[in-house]
């Protein structure tokens, strides 16, 4: 077996860190888990954390990072797995997605136990902010990819379907957190409205 790199053995240090830091920090809390804890976990002396990490924000942004990244990952694993099949298959699918993602308390918890722990720093809001600037253009390029497929013309511009989506996303997590009856899949279900004459076109268009 090939020896890693230095720049290889970092990224795989810093990831086991990570994932130490995001099954701790969901399990125990953001504040009361420890960085000798997360190197304990981890398999690593503390001074491998502080070599990846400034300080226990920046590892709780990067735990968030990684949370979001990994359900980014799914939702569009889940919509190219249905693309051929139209815009209510892609509905469905993500409806499938948010009831199985949206309001995991534990992921609010950690978010607003960053927050609070942060204390107005500047990094958690430049973090964020860059974060929901990716999924935005992530969006966008998702409701590109429909509507071309669809031979449909946006109703919008796509910056602005992609805000409006996201912001749907993530308030109807942060309501299904404090209130689990409130269903997931509702999100399918309120972009199915929001692209009702996209399907109105795409059912036309299949008419013999």
């Amino acid at each position: 077996m090939a020896r890693l790199t230095r720049t290889a053995s970092q990224a795989r240090t810093r990831q086991l860190v990570i994932e130490a830091a995001t099954e701790l920090f969901l399990r125990d809390g953001f504040r009361t888990t420890s960085l000798e804890q997360i190197a304990e976990a981890a398999g690593f002396t503390r001074g491998a954390v502080y070599s990846n990490f400034a300080n226990k924000t920046e590892m709780g942004i990067a735990v968030i990072d990684a949370l979001y990244q990994r359900e980014e990952h799914r939702a569009i694993a889940e919509v190219e797995a249905v693309a051929a099949q139209g815009p209510q298959a892609w509905f469905t699918a993500l409806a499938d997605w948010a009831q199985g993602s949206f309001g995991d308390p534990r992921w609010a918890r950690l978010e607003i136990e960053v927050a609070a722990f942060s204390n107005g720093d500047g990094k958690l809001r430049a973090a964020t902010a860059a974060r929901q600037k990716r999924i935005r253009a992530r969006g966008a390029e998702l409701v590109a990819d429909l509507c071309r497929s669809a031979g449909y013309e946006p109703p919008a511009d796509l910056d602005t379907l992609s805000l409006g989506i996201v912001s749907l996303a993530l308030g109807l997590g942060m309501q299904r957190a404090s209130d689990p009856e409130i269903s997931g899949a509702a999100f399918g279900s309120i972009l199915a409205l929001m692209f009702a004459p996209l399907t109105r076109h795409v059912a036309v268009e299949s008419l013999p």
